[in-house]
């Protein structure tokens, strides 16, 4: 999702100098981010950092509860409005450019509950286009496979199926 979100940016809100603090500390259009206040949402605490902290047990580790926008890809693959996914990663979207993005065409389609973690995003004008952020693989498995691999790979089979011979 990090990097989808980038490349949307740049290409089609022409934020041109879009791009992750944690592949380039210094853009000045940091679309990804590492949060000033770390919220535990298990606990409840928030810590305030800054760049040169200790980024040591910062990672947003583990299962976290995501709220899915109806008439979304996400929506439609889990069939509920609420679900948990398990994330390994310590950056995030910056809510100073949602609305800048939404307007370009990004749709936000998985939130925290609170609204402030952006978790699943789409593009609507795309047969299927989805990234997460958290780590779908984690409770995947062969013979059952996550929903939204599932849906993947079916928008990828009737894709093809529509392909001229």
């Amino acid at each position: 999702m990090q990097l989808a979100v980038v490349d949307f940016s740049r290409a089609v809100a022409g934020i041109t100098g879009a791009d992750s603090k944690e592949l380039n500390p210094t853009t000045k259009d940091p679309i990804i981010y590492l949060m000033k206040e770390w919220y535990d949402f298990r606990s409840g605490k928030v810590e305030i950092r800054d760049e040169n902290s200790d980024m040591g047990g910062t990672l947003r580790l583990g299962a976290y509860p995501c709220k899915l926008r109806e008439d979304t890809l996400a929506h439609a693959a889990y069939q509920q409005e609420e679900i948990s996914e398990r994330h390994r990663h310590r950056y995030e979207f910056n809510n100073l450019y949602r609305e800048r993005l939404e307007k370009a065409g990004l749709v936000v389609s998985g939130t925290s509950p609170d609204d402030t973690l952006v978790e699943i995003v789409e593009i609507a004008d795309h047969p299927w286009f989805l990234g997460c952020q958290f780590h779908p693989e984690f409770k995947s498995s062969p013979m059952k496979p996550h929903p939204l691999f599932r849906d993947f790979i079916k928008a990828a089979l009737s894709n093809k199926l529509q392909e001229p011979d």
